[in-house]
């Protein structure tokens, strides 16, 4: 429902205020998901001793694709056999999403217009992903990680490389993961958008907009294939836990939009756009699977205070050292520091300003009557044109703030590679590119 008002039907001040609820259909991939991965159509191996992998003969499986490795694998008693089964909690809700807004457009004159916005978004009963074979309760706890919760038994966990085998974790060894889809996510999204608009000579016009964005939930997942449920989503022990509002993979801070165009003269229009956003989010984590579960790759770092007595002494080097490198991000020291002995927050980096511009220029030719011609030259990211350290982003994705090494059974700790590299920027954003075009209209 929407309302609009136009104060003394003086179009000068114009509210507009509503509000609504949307369903969504329910999510079609998994119907598919759950048609597919029923127990009975398909089966995977999981092979971790490297002398029971076939060795491969590409050529012979392409001139005879019944020699591919297959069904022995499964007859063989030595490799575990899996069965995915993806199913729909019994409870599961169709999403909801809540939205709410509010606007006022004051025109100083028929030529300048400026406007203030806020928005409101609450999403409910989200889609998420959660193994229901995996145990309740972890096995044992990590006591200088904060007690981190570790799903497979400590016995089980390879000494010399630190792996742990994720089908220890499983409440039954008859199957594999059970993937129940639930309705846990939810959102919550705030928005505040200033925006002007000023004709202010002929066709030459200048709009601006700056908008401030909070948006945090417990999942961003957002529908698909059920394994990337689990696989995006950062967890401090266990994945299953949805109670926790973070920062959400889509958060910004800030955005800035700014687009200009002079007066066409003699048939040359020249327009200038900008565009920056700041204030993306990034997680720490460790290169390997801490916490026993199906992912290698979505577990929190713990934060080692390098002024702590009880970390370990490579560990003290390898965290001052990032926070003395002149070449890492100023977002990451920030992060590191404010997380100090404790398991990071998920999206808790946070990222600066990143902005390009964009030109265009663009020549109209009369030819005949209502013919014409027009030449164009759009420059886009045009300041890395000018030079190469500029228009550049410098924000900084995941970072690995360690690497499994090993395992310390009689402690119970994992130990630790320090991951080189953290919090350096590789440089982001597209290169300066130059696009003509010629058009002939009639």
């Amino acid at each position: 429902m929407q309302f609009n008002w136009d104060i003394n039907e003086e179009k000068k001040n114009i509210i507009r205020f509503g509000a609504g609820i949307f369903g969504s259909a329910l999510n079609p991939y998994s119907m598919l998901n759950n048609m597919l991965f029923d127990g009975s159509r398909i089966a995977g191996v999981d092979i971790t001793d490297p002398t029971l992998i076939p060795k491969p003969n590409f050529a012979g499986y392409r001139k005879d694709p019944d020699t591919a490795p297959g069904r022995e694998l499964l007859d063989n008693p030595k490799i575990e056999k899996l069965v995915t089964i993806n199913t729909n909690s019994k409870d599961v809700k169709v999403p909801t999403v809540y939205k709410a807004n509010i606007s006022i457009n004051h025109f100083f004159t028929p030529s300048l217009r400026i406007g203030l916005s806020a928005y409101g978004t609450w999403g409910r009963n989200n889609y998420m992903y959660v193994d229901r074979n995996m145990v309740e309760d972890p096995y044992f706890r990590l006591t200088a990680e904060g007690n981190r919760g570790v799903y497979v038994p400590a016995s089980s966990i390879n000494t010399t490389n630190g792996a742990a085998n994720w089908t220890n974790s499983r409440k039954t060894k008859q199957i594999g993961r059970v993937l129940e889809m639930n309705s846990e996510g939810k959102n919550n999204s705030y928005t505040v958008v200033l925006d002007g608009t000023y004709r202010y000579y002929k066709d030459g016009q200048i709009t601006m907009s700056y908008t401030w964005n909070d948006t945090k939930d417990n999942t961003s997942y957002n529908g698909n294939v059920a394994n990337s449920a689990t696989l995006s989503l950062m967890v401090k022990d266990d994945p299953r836990d949805l109670s926790t509002m973070t920062y959400s993979d889509n958060q910004f801070r800030h955005k800035v939009v700014f687009y200009g165009t002079m007066p066409s003269l003699w048939g040359v229009s020249m327009g200038l756009r900008f565009s920056g956003i700041a204030g993306t989010r990034y997680s720490l984590a460790v290169n390997g699977n801490v916490n026993g579960d199906f992912v290698n790759s979505n577990d929190l770092a713990f934060v080692y205070d390098p002024n702590n007595k009880n970390t370990p002494d490579y560990i003290k080097t390898g965290i001052q050292a990032i926070l003395d490198d002149p070449n890492a991000e100023q977002s990451i020291k920030k992060y590191i520091n404010g997380n100090l002995d404790r398991i990071a927050e998920r999206n808790g980096g946070i990222n600066g300003f990143y902005g390009v511009f964009d030109l265009h220029l663009a020549k109209n030719l009369k030819v005949y009557k209502k013919h014409g011609i027009e030449a164009s030259i759009d420059i886009f990211n045009v300041a890395n044109l000018l030079k190469k350290t500029w228009g550049v982003g410098h924000n900084l994705g995941k970072q690995n703030l360690y690497a499994i090494k090993s395992f310390d059974a009689a402690n119970q700790q994992y130990v630790y590679n320090m991951s080189s590299g953290v919090g350096v920027s590789n440089l982001n954003g597209n290169p300066y590119q130059v696009q003509l075009g010629l058009r002939y209209a009639f």
